[in-house]
């Protein structure tokens, strides 16, 4: 079977990824987010703010993060920690498929409707202890499985991508306009190798802070694709989608802006910067025994390189859920998937945060980031073996 055509229920890490005070993550379940004390990392050099022009003191991010562990069917519970400490202070058990953040301490939430191939979302807020309050819902059903789910810094504009419910369906892209009810969209996508399309996500989607576009990472596929399972993958891209643009396959409408072959690294997520003029690309590479996350910034018009930021090594999971704050001025990439200790325990997705705008970078999770010199590919930030 193709790459293109990983399933859904593989038990994929990672879906939407969403930071703005706030962090969305995805799991099969058993991995959490947290651990029982954050530790400080040792410092790295200095140079991620020189890729800025005009550096400024950045604010001190939120007390909060939010985010769902996902099962292997897609749904999961949402968990509301401090990012102190990774301490839970919040667990509610709604089956949620998707989660993206708006603002400060303000999400949008997809669950599934009941026991029908359909979805709703919600909107949110946490309030200063961290609970979530009343659901309130946003717009009508959405018929489908939910694959991934972002939205403006002002949660007006939501973007999704949905599947159909039964292999063989085709899979769209849209968005909604939630004032006026506006709906465009984009298909022929495949999700999770169930849904037909020339164009497979590989990641989540991400929206620039004004919701004028989307980004994300995937496969181009040749052959006959029609046929669920019988596409060929060409290349790995990173493309762009203007969210004003025609209805139409998302081939025909979204650009590439960034193109590699389908080897190691795998592109695993595209994160836009608040105003669209750059994104933050996730690249994976490694075996079973250790990972490497790298992370880079590119020009979103030319797909050139800007700076590479970091290489943090761990032990494998799947995915990469990074996120950006709506400030741009913090990144937190789950690194690393630490295994319990005790048979009854559970492991423990460790979560760095970087400051582009200091050179520090930090755990927020428990993990040890120990530094080390050479960086790969002259990253910034990078991290001995675990």
């Amino acid at each position: 079977m193709s790459r293109l055509l990983r399933r859904r229920n593989a038990c994929v890490i990672a879906l939407a990824v969403a930071l703005a005070g706030s962090m969305s993550l995805g799991g099969c379940g058993t991995p959490q987010a947290g651990g029982k004390g954050a530790h400080p990392g040792r410092t790295g050099s200095p140079g991620v703010a020189a890729a800025r022009p005009a550096p400024v003191a950045a604010p001190a991010p939120s007390r909060f993060f939010a985010d769902t562990l996902l099962d292997a069917v897609g749904a999961g519970p949402l968990e509301v920690r401090e990012s102190g400490t990774g301490a839970l202070v919040a667990h509610r058990n709604y089956g949620a498929t998707g989660l993206a953040a708006v603002g400060q301490r303000r999400f949008v939430l997809a669950l599934r409707d009941g026991d029908a191939c359909a979805t709703r979302l919600y909107r949110f807020r946490l309030n200063d202890r961290g609970q979530p309050g009343r659901l309130s819902p946003l717009g009508g059903e959405l018929h489908g499985e939910l694959f991934s789910l972002a939205a403006s810094a002002n949660g007006q504009v939501v973007g999704y991508a949905i599947g159909g419910c039964v292999k063989g369906d085709q899979g769209h892209l849209a968005v909604v306009h939630l004032n006026s009810g506006r709906t465009r969209q984009w298909g022929s996508v495949n999700l999770g190798g169930i849904s037909q399309g020339n164009v497979a996500l590989s990641g989540g989607l991400s929206m620039s802070a004004d919701g004028r576009l989307l980004a994300f990472t995937g496969w181009d596929a040749a052959g006959n694709w029609h046929e669920a399972g019988e596409g060929r993958t060409t290349s790995q891209v990173v493309r762009v989608l203007p969210t004003n643009a025609p209805a139409g396959t998302l081939a025909e409408r979204s650009r590439v802006v960034l193109t590699r072959a389908v080897r190691s690294p795998e592109l695993q997520a595209a994160v836009l910067s608040p105003g669209g003029a750059s994104f933050y690309l996730c690249a994976v590479s490694g075996g079973r025994a250790e990972r490497l996350t790298r992370i880079a910034m590119y020009h979103t018009a030319t797909g050139r390189l800007r700076v590479a930021i970091a290489a943090l090594r761990g032990i494998p999971f799947p995915g990469c859920p990074v996120a950006l704050d709506s400030t741009g001025h913090f990144l937190l990439v789950p690194y690393s998937l630490r295994q319990p200790r005790r048979p009854a325990g559970r492991p423990v997705l460790l979560v760095a945060r970087i400051n582009l705008n200091t050179p520090d970078l930090r755990d927020l999770t428990g993990g040890n980031l120990t530094m080390s010199s050479g960086c790969p590919s002259g990253a910034k930030w990078c991290t001995s073996a675990p």
